[in-house]
């Protein structure tokens, strides 16, 4: 049974009908005491006979509290019309009839919005007020207030979106000087504007001008901007939502969150503690703060938050992953798989538990394993281009690159634009020596991030370095690889190399000798790529350019390691090549 929130049953009759709906009650049941008072009148006139299913109707009404008393409002409406009725009565037989309609299906709207977690039975309670205002708006197709709960019902999951925007529109039309029903619909006229943020912003700000101090309307657009990662205005607007009503832990939760994406760490912490203060009983709050104390590197007290959500919700997969996830930062990867595989025990699909699971194994340089959970998280996501891009970067670290540009390919398909595609496919080509399509992809990725310096010195690096007369260009790898080192401050050997390449791809061997020994310094001596550096700087002493191709031999997923080839020497030199420097950046 759904019953309403408010604790005067008569609060759903002012709230379609008002004042002039009581007030009319008033004066019929007067009228009926004074008829029944003058018994020695002879003219009075007979009572009509429905009006005692009409006195029925308005008593049901005055005491209706749940969605049983409104039936009987509507089935004493209806008996009362059919048995007859005087032309004043059946008028206001006829507004009770349509009131109770909207105030039924105002409750079933309450009831859907309100409930959290959603009820699994909304979509039948959805369809059951639907109908109701259906005929609502055949009895009275200006009544703005159904046209607007229309709005909002179609507006739910797989609900009618034109129809939706229609009404919303409509509703604007017809709600006149009723501001904050105008706002609502400026919320659902937002909400439909998934494509264009713009849009969506705009008819904010309209809901916002409607009802500046509305702690809904603050909310709803709180939560937009903390979505769209706009988190100082996500916060200027749920603060405005709390100072109305601060004992919403809810509120606070979420001001928690726009604080911490937005590095307001402090501001964040008191948030959390606040809604887990008002909401002692509530997990999600800890969990929060658990996220929290996790970027941090507060591991053991993110543990205990997410053990005492654990507590409130005990099996909760989200906070179990979570504290997987934990593990794994504080470096304990097996307490990290225990969890786990807690969790896929019971659901074996769970995305979030896979995805973790795999990325463990590519820690661990178990490839093989890595693979095959994201291979059944792209055979359930196939069109999400970062879990394709994911496993594309997989094949490629398992030393099987024609796999990987496969993949790359395919999440190029979906977007592209997809940026780590580009730059993952565009090493894939380096790997096994094709140049020119590495250059193509370089190219497009340079175009998306222009100061991404793994771009700029891989590019820069083939213009300078490959054995391809058609490719190489001195005079741009120069220009690519002095703004990689500008924005590595100079601190990357292997970036300074490629500065050097390019001086000696344009014939400036001097230069190229100053920024290679420069390199060569800079290096590590444990590192294996300094021995490279130094046999280009052999090269640049002897006024030979650099000339290098690799090759990768394709490995299996049962022999994850590979081997690769490596055409990497000083041109026209016989003597055998020092061990390659790439594969590219990671």
């Amino acid at each position: 049974m759904v019953r309403r929130r408010d604790a005067d049953p008569r609060a759903s009759a002012r709230g379609f009908l008002g004042l002039s709906f009581l007030t009319l009650i008033a004066c019929l049941m007067l009228a009926a005491g004074a008829a029944r008072a003058d018994e020695a009148a002879p003219t009075a006139a007979a009572e009509a006979p429905g009006q005692a299913e009409l006195d029925k109707a308005i008593d049901a009404k005055l005491g209706a509290d749940d969605l049983d008393d409104y039936e009987r409002v509507l089935e004493h409406c209806k008996k009362a019309v059919e048995l007859g009725l005087d032309a004043e009565s059946k008028k206001f037989a006829d507004e009770l009839y349509t009131g109770t309609l909207v105030d039924r299906a105002g409750m079933i709207v309450d009831a859907i919005y309100d409930s959290v977690p959603p009820n699994p039975q909304w979509p039948r309670m959805r369809a059951f007020a639907l109908r109701d205002l259906g005929e609502v708006i055949d009895r009275d197709p200006k009544l703005g207030q159904a046209h607007l709960m229309i709005a909002r019902l179609e507006s739910l999951p797989r609900g009618n979106r034109e129809r939706s925007r229609a009404s919303a529109e409509k509703a604007l039309e017809l709600l006149g000087d009723d501001r904050l029903q105008m706002a609502k619909a400026h919320i659902v006229l937002a909400g439909l504007e998934e494509d264009d943020t713009a849009k969506q912003e705009e008819h904010y700000a309209k809901a916002i001008e409607f009802a500046p101090r509305d702690v809904e309307i603050r909310r709803a657009r709180g939560l937009h901007f903390l979505l769209e990662d706009k988190f100082d205005r996500a916060r200027e607007d749920l603060l405005v939502a709390i100072e109305e009503k601060p004992s919403d832990g809810s509120l606070h939760e979420a001001l928690g969150m726009a604080c911490m994406m937005g590095d307001k760490r402090d501001e964040a912490k008191k948030a959390f503690d606040k809604a887990i203060e008002l909401e002692p009983d509530s997990s999600s709050p800890l969990m929060q703060r658990a996220r929290l104390l996790a970027v941090e590197e507060k591991y053991p007290e993110a543990i205990a938050d997410i053990d005492r959500a654990l507590e409130l919700d005990p099996g909760n997969p989200a906070a179990v992953v979570l504290r997987a996830r934990v593990h794994q930062q504080a470096g304990d990867s097996d307490k990290a798989l225990d969890d786990i595989e807690s969790v896929l025990t019971d659901d074996p699909d769970n995305t979030i538990a896979l995805e973790l699971r795999g990325l463990i194994a590519a820690e661990r340089d178990d490839y093989p394993a890595a693979i095959r959970d994201f291979r059944r998280l792209v055979a359930r996501n196939g069109d999400d281009a970062v879990l394709v891009s994911q496993l594309g970067m997989l094949y490629l670290a398992a030393k099987q690159p024609r796999e990987a540009i496969r993949r790359f390919t395919r999440a190029l398909e979906i977007d592209a634009e997809h940026f780590a595609s580009l730059r993952g496919r565009s090493d894939a080509k380096i790997s096994i020596g094709d140049h020119p399509a590495a250059i193509a992809d370089l190219d497009k990725a340079h175009a998306l991030k222009p100061d991404d310096t793994g771009v700029l010195n891989n590019l820069a690096w083939l213009l300078a370095t490959s054995p391809d007369d058609a490719i190489r260009n001195g005079t741009r790898a120069i220009e690519l690889a002095q703004k990689a080192c500008e924005l590595t401050e100079w601190k990357e050997p292997h970036i300074i190399s490629t500065l050097a390449a390019g001086h000696a791809e344009a014939g400036d061997f001097a230069k190229a000798r100053e920024f290679s020994q420069k390199a060569v310094d800079a290096s590590d001596d444990s590192d294996r790529v300094k021995e490279q550096l130094k046999g280009e700087l052999a090269s640049y002493e002897a006024e030979k350019p650099w000339r290098e191709r690799q090759e990768m031999q394709e490995a299996t997923l049962d022999e994850p390691g590979g081997r690769a080839t490596n055409e990497s020497e000083p041109a026209e030199s016989d003597e055998p090549p020092p061990a390659p420097r790439r594969p590219f950046d990671e």
